[in-house]
């Protein structure tokens, strides 16, 4: 049953990288319709993220940040048709304008390495198809629970031309390796890690646990940290890259203070498209002792 679901998976993107990227997306709301009406537990969470980060928001402004964060993270998944189902040139043909590239430029020309931050904000896949277009990249990520989608997913990023290294000891020995080397590596800043792996830092103004992987690699090699995001562009079937710098605080010896400029570079990312950020993923689900998991 598990091979099923994962070829099942894998035909509908293949399905999507028949169409044009603006019919994809026209599926795309379509899908966050029947999913936002059908599915309690995707708007709880929704609902609960967007209560802790905006405690200011009055409930209509909100509810309409949720209904565009829902449309916005079911065309991610139909995206993915032109992402991985065609060639990586097709998917670079869709980029519209570059914002602050002269960041990355400048990171690369110190020749120390670069550590390339991309938050779950936008199309984080198209971030590695231009990054791997311009250099080598090395990349972490998280495989897979399906064993028949994770070893088609891993061939068709790594097709765009970086390299794609587990969450393992080996893949972090891998990553202080391209560094050292004066490569470009790639880490997600946002995701929750394993309790081991992280600290509690403030992120929007609630406690999250996030990974110490990316502040333990600007220490131990010296190498340069630059956000990148892809933006969708709402009135074309086209994206805009943004490079952003990070705080500068992010390069100190304290990792808690480290790790609060980390996040502090993700909220500013987040705020030029804030409907745009993955909101239906649980971030905040451990706690520091003593308080509760908000999403029960």
């Amino acid at each position: 049953m598990k091979n099923l679901i994962g070829y099942l998976t894998i035909f509908i993107i293949r399905l999507f990288s028949w169409m044009p990227l603006g019919m994809a997306r026209a599926f795309g709301c379509l899908l966050a319709r029947i999913v936002w009406r059908t599915s309690d537990s995707f708007r709880h969470v929704a609902d609960v993220n967007t209560r802790l980060c905006f405690p200011q928001l009055p409930d209509s402004e909100r509810n309409r940040l949720m209904r565009k964060a829902f449309i916005n993270n079911a065309m991610m998944f139909t995206e993915m048709g032109l992402m991985w189902g065609r060639p990586a040139k097709d998917s670079l043909a869709h980029i519209n304008q570059i914002h602050g590239e002269e960041i990355f430029d400048a990171a690369i020309t110190e020749g120390k390495g670069v550590l390339l931050l991309v938050p779950h904000l936008g199309n984080w896949e198209l971030t590695n198809t231009y990054i791997a277009s311009r250099s080598d990249l090395t990349a972490m990520y998280r495989p897979a629970r399906n064993p028949v989608f994770d070893e088609w997913m891993h061939s068709r990023r790594e097709a765009t031309g970086g390299e794609l290294v587990p969450t393992t000891t080996g893949g972090i020995k891998a990553l202080y390796r391209a560094l050292r080397n004066g490569g470009v590596v790639g880490v997600l800043p946002d995701q929750e890690p394993r309790p081991e792996g992280g600290e509690f830092a403030p992120f929007l103004g609630t406690q999250a646990l996030t990974p110490t992987l990316p502040v333990q690699l600007l220490k131990r090699t010296g190498a340069r940290a630059v956000f990148l995001f892809a933006r969708r562009l709402e009135d074309q079937a086209k994206f805009d890259l943004h490079f952003v710098e990070p705080d500068e605080e992010i390069y100190a010896a304290d990792t808690s203070v480290a790790l609060a400029a980390m996040n502090r570079t993700v909220e500013r990312c987040i705020r030029i498209c804030p409907e745009q950020y993955q909101w239906l993923y649980k971030r905040f689900k451990r706690q520091p002792a003593g308080r509760d998991n908000p999403y029960r």
